[in-house]
């Protein structure tokens, strides 16, 4: 009987501390045509912590990265153009040591307290979330939606390079492989 006690305890314990360390976010409405310019202090500091660093994150469904440099933007602080409160980076994302997607990305506030949203200029489906944990590693959902499921929080950690692609060495190429005569 002490040995289920005990292990209803441990249980409860375990729970109770788990349930302790899940984070709870939270949503803020703000104007959907808020600007760079209004924000400019958090986001300049985040964007300072991430441009030129190479930084990899690893899930179940994912084995890539980004990196963030930064982008010169023509039209900052002219008013009547659409980019013109914009502070802006490029991001390239990485499947493995492969680039495979480029997107000049707008910086702003973002709806999830704490973080800094960067969208994709040409489309603004393209989200990253993003909150810096220390120096080498941040945090991002990839839409404003997801705060409500902290299991969707990616962790993103700086590197030196991107792990290379496991399958490369078994593609042959079309004449190894008998394609070609």
């Amino acid at each position: 009987m002490q040995k289920i006690i005990g292990l209803c305890l441990a249980a409860a314990v375990a729970m109770l501390s788990f349930t302790a360390s899940a984070e709870q976010f939270s949503r803020v409405e703000l104007d959907g045509n808020r600007t760079s310019v209004q924000y400019a202090g958090p986001i300049k500091s985040i964007t300072k912590a991430l441009e030129g660093y190479r930084w990899l994150g690893q899930t179940k469904d994912m084995n890539g990265g980004v990196v963030f440099t930064p982008y010169i933007n023509p039209n900052f602080g002219k008013n009547d153009t659409e980019s013109g409160g914009a502070i802006m980076v490029t991001a390239t994302f990485y499947l493995y040591d492969q680039p495979a997607k480029e997107a000049l990305m707008v910086a702003r506030q973002s709806e999830i307290p704490g973080f800094v949203e960067f969208y994709g200029y040409d489309s603004r489906e393209l989200q990253l979330h993003i909150r810096m944990v220390g120096d080498g590693t941040f945090q991002a959902f990839s839409s404003s939606d997801q705060y409500r499921k902290p299991e969707k929080l990616m962790t993103y950690k700086k590197v030196e390079q991107f792990n290379k692609s496991p399958y490369k060495s078994q593609l042959k190429s079309a004449s190894e492989s008998g394609m070609i005569f």
